[in-house]
């Protein structure tokens, strides 16, 4: 009875903890100065009108951005807010995958504390993105593919197609998903089984995106072609600075301590994955293709993600069954990095990159003064950031926003949207924000005037020019 008090008061403790962390980024988030950035508007633009896919993403981001700003308004706390939600629910996910595989509660709500900490969720948490929803649907559906190869439920396989299909939804990383499966097929004794349920589940996943396809056959696989530019395979390939960049860029995803655990275990590979065989399935091989990615060109610390779920579970498994300090020492760090980051959106030094996320809205004001005055045909902008936080910071002129295009391949979402060309400019009253002071050449005749407008970090300033 006493042990059992004892636990009772520990996961209350525990609990509280984690009530903690979120009161402190609530409220960091709520009374934060700084304006949501270029991607940030971009998806909330996207938000105001349905459709089954976007320039550069999926559209579920826009999707859950539209859910909540129509129910809440279009403020930049209820804009990022969806991003610190995912990333609770998360951690509750993660609590009941860590009891499917029999830790006791403590341990699994250590896991969620652990996961809420990850130095990457301390800053996703203050900004929206697709990485917090993919790896929502990605516990989602480790969770109850687990719970498909426990009882071979027919239920249990459904529910993971239709994860896996909003995992793609948020973000294509959610193929890792079946490049992973591979990898547990290979080292697997009962390969027959998990052969059955992977090409089920790979037949309602096709179904259930299959309104994305199409919608990316039609725009000409514009997408596809997006998200294979990032691989960046067109320069020179072969960089250990880049390889070298991203791996130490993993000790800072989570925290250093868990990735160094991981990376330990892994040295003795056979032991570690008779203990850890699913966890690793579904993280090795990610790591292993980022890594290899980012030595043929790029790649970003964020795209190996979803195998810090993997990675995480393993790390508080290790800390809680053999190391019980290394647990606080892992919360200590993380704390240390939630209170740093809630000081710095609260109190943003005049410093990139917290000046670049300030300005605008004086902007905004400043260039609807401009065009009540003149009254002008068009606003037209040469730059993907300005255009989307015009947008979003000035709503009563969007109907007017237009991106200059040359008329070949759109190179951005607004190109493709709302493309204008030169031609098409002619003989207009033009208000034109440009990044660069050089202006349109074939209208430099009909220039009245340009102005440098300065923004608190000179990286985001803009030239401002009339054309008559």
């Amino acid at each position: 009875m006493l042990i059992k008090s004892y636990f009772l008061k520990t996961n209350n403790y525990l609990l509280l903890f984690v009530f903690f962390i979120l009161f402190i980024r609530i409220i960091s988030l709520a009374i934060s100065p700084l304006e949501p950035q270029g991607d940030e508007t971009q998806y909330w633009y996207w938000s105001t009108y349905f459709d089954w896919g976007y320039y550069s993403k999926p559209p579920l981001v826009a999707w859950v951005i539209t859910l909540f700003t129509s129910l809440f308004g279009s403020s930049v706390f209820i804009l990022k807010f969806p991003s610190l939600l995912a990333h609770i629910l998360t951690s509750i996910v993660l609590f009941n995958l860590s009891r499917g595989f029999n830790r006791n509660k403590e341990e699994s709500i250590w896991l969620s504390i652990s996961y809420l900490l990850f130095f990457a969720v301390s800053l996703s948490s203050n900004v929206i993105s697709t990485d917090p929803f993919l790896l929502l649907f990605w516990s989602l559906s480790l969770y109850f593919f687990k719970l498909s190869l426990n009882d071979n439920s027919f239920k249990q396989i459904v529910l993971t197609s239709v994860f896996i299909a909003l995992g793609f939804y948020a973000k294509y990383a959610m193929i890792y998903f079946f490049v992973c499966s591979i990898f547990l097929i290979i080292l697997s004794e009962n390969k027959k089984k998990l052969i059955k349920n992977i090409l089920i589940i790979a037949f309602f996943v096709s179904l259930f995106i299959s309104p994305h396809i199409y919608w990316v056959y039609s725009t000409n696989w514009v997408t596809f072609i997006h998200t294979s530019d990032n691989f960046n395979w067109g320069v020179t390939l072969f960089n250990f600075e880049q390889l070298f960049n991203f791996i130490i860029s993993q000790f800072f995803i989570a925290t250093p301590i868990v990735f160094f655990l991981y990376l330990k275990g892994l040295v003795k590979f056979k032991n570690f994955y008779q203990s850890y065989a699913f966890e690793i399935s579904y993280s090795l091989p990610i790591i292993i293709l980022i890594t290899i990615q980012s030595f043929i060109s790029r790649a970003n610390a964020n795209w190996s993600s979803v195998a810090f779920i993997g990675i995480g579970m393993i790390a508080s498994n290790i800390m809680y069954q053999k190391n019980k300090k290394l647990l606080y020492i892992n919360a200590t760090l993380g704390v240390m990095v939630l209170f740093l980051v809630s000081f710095f959106i609260i109190n943003p030094p005049n410093i990139s990159p917290f000046n670049k996320l300030q300005g605008m809205e004086g902007a905004s004001t400043e260039i609807k003064f401009l065009d009540d005055s003149l009254l002008s045909d068009y606003i037209v902008f040469d730059d993907r950031m300005n255009i989307a936080k015009f947008l979003y910071h000035l709503p009563s002129k969007q109907d007017k926003m237009r991106y200059l295009s040359t008329g070949g391949h759109p190179g951005n979402h607004f190109e493709m949207l709302m493309p204008i060309t030169v031609d098409q400019l002619q003989n207009k009253k033009i208000i034109m924000i440009h990044r660069y002071e050089q202006t349109i050449k074939p209208l430099k005749d009909h220039l009245l005037v340009k102005q440098l407008y300065e923004m608190p970090n000179s990286k985001n300033n803009f030239f401002i020019s009339y054309f008559e």
